[in-house]
């Protein structure tokens, strides 16, 4: 049995999603749960910080004009995404994570980097910084919407659900419960535990990946795609 995947990430990081899914010859469908806008920003000088976090490449592409201001600072990305978005755009990168902003943080020697500026999503995780300082700036915001037609078309048969985020996780129950799509048909497959939690219980089959990125995630979904 061949079951489709429905990607519901915003838009650009459900094509980079969408087009490693098709390598591995993946029936895919593309419909955002949120959509991406850049909020007005200023940022304080980039002579006042030492390194400069980004934990999405939405940064890159919502972030407009200023950032250039900024490119004089070494990048930390939380993962290869990211990392490589902002090397297109002519950033320096100095480190990039495996699972999360918190993990690239603890990961940093305690002489390195005390001053890091955060150019981050309007909804954005809590980090604990230690005994650096950091500044969070947000550039983007994204903005939850309806489940989308080609969504729905579908949900009308056993499908596989790709879960980036928590709150993706929860939107979507919550717009499953209002279109009245029954759960209990698909599988979800979470980015993370924390993600899975978000989920809930009630579906088909809860998956987590081995570790949060797009390869693991993948990885368990083809296996849920193309078995019997």
């Amino acid at each position: 049995m061949i079951r489709p995947l429905l990607i519901l990430r915003p838009l650009h990081g459900a094509r980079h999603t969408e087009r490693r899914a098709k390598q591995r010859g993946l029936q895919t469908v593309v419909d955002p749960l949120f959509a991406v806008e850049t909020v007005p920003w200023s940022g304080p000088p980039a002579l006042d910080f030492d390194a400069l976090l980004l934990t999405s490449a939405n940064t890159i592409v919502h972030g407009g004009a200023q950032l250039n201001d900024y490119k004089c600072l070494p990048v930390l990305a939380v993962g290869e995404a990211t990392a490589s978005a902002a090397e297109h755009a002519g950033f320096d990168l100095a480190k990039t994570g495996v699972s999360g902003g918190q993990q690239l943080l603890n990961q940093l020697k305690a002489y390195h980097y005390h001053n890091i500026l955060w150019l981050a999503g309007e909804q954005h995780s809590v980090l604990d910084p230690g005994e650096r300082q950091l500044h969070i700036v947000p550039v983007y915001r994204s903005k939850a919407i309806a489940l989308g037609e080609q969504a729905v078309a579908c949900l009308q048969a056993e499908t596989v659900i790709l879960l980036h985020s928590a709150r993706a996780a929860r939107h979507l129950v919550s717009e499953l419960e209002r279109l009245k799509i029954r759960q209990d048909r698909h599988h979800a497959v979470a980015f993370s535990a924390k993600v899975a939690e978000a989920a809930g219980q009630g579906w088909r089959s809860l998956h987590v990946a081995d570790r949060p990125d797009d390869d693991a995630l993948l990885s368990l979904a083809t296996r849920l795609c193309q078995s019997e």
